[in-house]
């Protein structure tokens, strides 16, 4: 099974071509972050983990619900991210949790996609983004062998230095960046609900047909990015800059 976590799509779209070159179904986490439970996948032999890369680290709601979920005692665990710059130190926050729940951890990759944290990065272009998502697929492709024929990943383990500089900047980027307070929806917002229902932890309500947003966020943008008429602002950061709609939208 391939189970993905994802914001504006490039988790969902690197799951989906993973998954058809393995022949293995697909499974959104959302419906399990948006609550905060574990999966049941104690069926499974095989697992592969799609996920963006964090500040270093794998989404820590997606880490959590892992946590909590049924797994069959050494079912082979893959782990393929998507990022902007850097893979940072994911395979130590996925070996470990292998071995708390008797997984047989095959090896964590992945691919540079689209960034899409316009709060405080840079926007690529269309061009770039088009042209990342392409040299992509052969990255992906690569990957989704491997893991079809049951071989591990050959990339090497991260520094011990990066690892816990991201167990101590993580936590502090979570406690004090990763808030939902500054979103908003200007008057351009039709009350669509769009990016109510492409929160993957549910975060956003729909009120007199205007988004709110309260509780756990954990930045991935799907909303400010996804909104079709680009009418959600993040503070004083996202004024004018482009929004990133997605792979499938630069394919």
């Amino acid at each position: 099974m391939v189970i993905y976590f994802t914001g504006t799509g490039n988790s969902r779209f690197a799951a989906e071509k993973i998954a058809e070159i393995t022949g293995d179904s697909l499974l959104d986490s959302a419906a399990y972050t948006k609550v905060g439970e574990g999966m049941d996948l104690s069926s499974e032999d095989k697992l592969v983990i799609v996920a963006p890369v964090y500040a270093s680290a794998p989404p820590e709601p997606l880490l959590a619900a892992l946590k909590k979920s049924a797994f069959k005692k050494d079912a082979q665990a893959y782990f393929f991210m998507t990022y902007g710059s850097e893979i940072g130190a994911c395979d130590r926050y996925y070996i470990k949790l292998c071995q708390e729940k008797g997984l047989k951890y095959m090896g964590t990759t992945g691919v540079v996609l689209p960034q899409n944290y316009l709060m405080y990065f840079r926007m690529r272009t269309q061009d770039e983004c088009r042209n990342l998502v392409k040299d992509s697929q052969d990255v992906i492709a690569k990957a989704g062998e491997l893991i079809k024929e049951g071989k591990t990943f050959d990339d090497k383990l991260s520094k011990t230095m990066v690892y816990a500089l991201a167990k101590i900047t993580y936590p502090v980027y979570d406690k004090f960046f990763m808030k939902a307070d500054q979103f908003y929806a200007t008057d351009e917002c039709i009350g669509c609900g769009k990016c109510a229902k492409v929160c993957p932890l549910g975060c956003i309500e729909m009120v007199d047909k205007m988004p709110k947003w309260s509780g756990r966020c954990t930045h991935c943008t799907a909303c400010i990015n996804l909104c079709p008429k680009e009418a959600i602002e993040f503070g004083k950061h996202t004024s004018g800059k482009i929004r990133y709609h997605g792979p499938k939208s630069v394919s």
